[in-house]
């Protein structure tokens, strides 16, 4: 059984001139699905959203002894959880899906950290999906706030919940201390055998901090406080810390699982049990209310709120430990201007999908073929085509074209070449038309035979400004000349400007013809295996071409792009 003891010391020394401060690096501990109507009102029965359960390494050095002091606030969910007692394992089948890698030792593995090298494990609270496994810190002291070996001992009133189940056998015997009462801000209104002296945690008495009614400051120079957090659960304390000279990082624990809640778009949830009563999250929501209220106070002067299951704070690629290392390798790949909000969505919602688009996207960025400027051409080209019309990436890559130095008029000649995609309807359309025509025995020549001057002279006007010729083009000018015309005017404009060339050299132009013939909305054959056999005569590679079908293969994300921000919204509305 975890011993009861009560910490207290005399006034705090004499602050250091310089204020003194705390690192804070957030621990992935697990991630679990809970059911929304549980947290907050309005919303759908069925809504149900996958969350993190965050632990956090602080660190404080004295700057006069030079003693590191590390501290892990929470312990997330347990590696194993059969190793949770039955009511609690029970209990978690409501909150799947659930994952527990990387735990907390993992996480501070990464960070070349071991549980041996942590002083201190504090518990915001004892819920189950705090305390991890603590047997893996065998040489930590344990905090708890005042009220929680009582919950252990089952001699608290009683809480409902499937989710108020606690394991008496939670904490070491001889390394945990529960935190003094925090309604007591008189030191000499203790009993001097009712006080253990905490030498190593130079903890004072509790104090008004502003507005926060009762704080310890924990290492007496204002770098770390403990904070009163009541309404949860009987125990539950957050963290004030102050990690610069200007900012300051509230770890809220579980005073709020829904941001929702602080923005007040959302009250706090309420729900019947099996046999009728009336349960809440919170132990005394008026409590838990008045505990939002001054985080909300706190968040307005500026500090950094993070809750234990924020996982909209955890959705920020700088964040997330594993996302923030995904984003350091897209920068490294892509680098860091083209990261963009829909690149941030998708990591956001799906990090293994952001992984395989990011290594996609990066081989044909590697391979380097083509001109970084001619890649973003490329792809703009895929983007603007009229099968496909992504309006995101046309600005996308329309930006990444002008970074990589294009010119206004290499853009709108790019766009100039996309636009006559629209002639396949006839070059699709035409030969069908001379199919049906002669299999219902009417006569249709073949090739140039029996054209008139003017169509010649279209043919002739066609070869010189495009530079080729081929035989599906025949029947289109026999059928009519007068639209065959006035393509050949709309499909020159780009090889005409410009002093009678455009701006593009000859090869890229295909290319650009090449992107769109083979993007996955169009597919058009005829016209690919035309335009590859031009770059070829204009002196292109394999190589080249092989890029070209690389970056018009890239338009398949282009799905995450456009349904992620309709997902969002639809998650919003509910």
């Amino acid at each position: 059984m975890a011993s009861s003891v009560l910490v207290a010391q005399s006034g705090p020394p004499s602050p250091p001139p310089d204020r003194a401060t705390v690192s804070v690096h957030a621990l992935s501990a697990g991630h679990f699905t809970l059911p929304e109507y549980q947290f907050v009102h309005p919303v759908s029965k069925d809504a149900r959203k996958t969350v993190p359960s965050l632990a956090f390494l602080i660190q404080h050095h004295n700057v006069q002894t030079g003693k590191r002091t590390r501290i892990v606030f929470d312990l997330g969910l347990r590696r194993d959880i059969s190793r949770y007692a039955p009511a609690i394992q029970k209990h978690t089948t409501t909150r799947q899906p659930m994952t527990t890698d990387p735990d907390v030792v993992k996480s501070l593995a990464r960070g070349g950290l071991t549980p041996n090298d942590i002083d201190y494990v504090l518990y915001s609270h004892i819920h189950w999906d705090h305390i991890g496994e603590p047997r893996d810190f065998p040489s930590s002291t344990f905090l708890v706030g005042h009220g929680a070996l009582a919950l252990l001992h089952g001699t608290s009133s009683a809480l409902r919940g499937g989710h108020s189940f606690f394991e008496s056998d939670l904490l070491p015997e001889g390394r945990t201390i529960e935190l003094s009462k925090p309604s007591v801000h008189d030191l000499a209104q203790h009993k001097p055998d009712t006080v253990k002296w905490g030498e190593e945690l130079n903890l004072s008495h509790w104090k008004p901090y502003n507005h926060l009614p009762s704080t310890l400051d924990m290492f007496n120079d204002g770098s770390f406080l403990i904070v009163d957090a009541p309404g949860h659960l009987p125990g539950h304390v957050n963290i004030l810390a102050q990690i610069s000279e200007r900012q300051q990082v509230y770890l809220g624990g579980d005073a709020c699982h829904d941001r929702r809640l602080l923005t007040g778009e959302k009250q706090v949830g309420e729900w019947n049990d099996a046999e009728g009563h009336i349960c809440c999250i919170h132990a005394d929501r008026k409590a838990a209310e008045e505990t939002i209220q001054r985080i909300r106070q706190l968040e307005s002067e500026g500090v950094e709120i993070i809750f234990a299951h924020d996982v909209d704070w955890e959705n920020e690629p700088g964040n997330n430990p594993e996302q923030q290392s995904l984003k350091e390798r897209f920068d490294a790949e892509l680098g860091a201007s083209a990261f963009d909000a829909s690149w941030s969505r998708l990591l956001r919602h799906s990090p293994e999908m952001f992984a395989a688009s990011l290594r996609l996207t990066a081989v044909p960025k590697r391979k380097g073929h083509l001109t970084p400027k001619i890649q973003s051409l490329i792809s703009l080209a895929v983007a603007a085509a009229s099968t496909h019309l992504h309006v995101p990436n046309i600005q996308r890559y329309t930006q990444q074209a002008l970074s990589n130095g294009a010119t206004k008029a290499e853009i709108v000649e790019t766009l100039c070449l996309t636009s006559t995609l629209g002639i396949h309807a006839c070059n699709i359309g035409v030969p069908l038309l001379v199919e049906v025509l002669r299999e219902e025995g009417r006569e249709v020549k073949s090739g140039m035979d029996g054209m008139s001057k003017q169509q010649w002279e279209l043919k002739e006007e066609f070869e010189k400004k495009r530079g080729y010729w081929h035989g599906f083009w025949e029947d289109f000018l026999r059928m009519s000349p007068e639209f065959f015309g006035a393509y050949v005017e709309f499909s020159s404009v780009p090889w005409v400007n410009e002093g009678g060339k455009g701006v593009l050299e000859p090869k890229v132009k295909e290319l650009i013809y090449c992107a769109f013939d083979c993007a996955a909305t169009h597919l058009y054959k005829p016209g690919l295996k035309l335009h590859m056999k031009n770059v070829l005569g204009y002196g292109g590679t394999p190589e080249e071409i092989m890029e070209v079908l690389e970056l018009a293969s890239l338009l398949s994300i282009s799905t995450m792009d456009v349904a992620l921000p309709i997902l969002e919204k639809e998650l919003e509305s509910q």
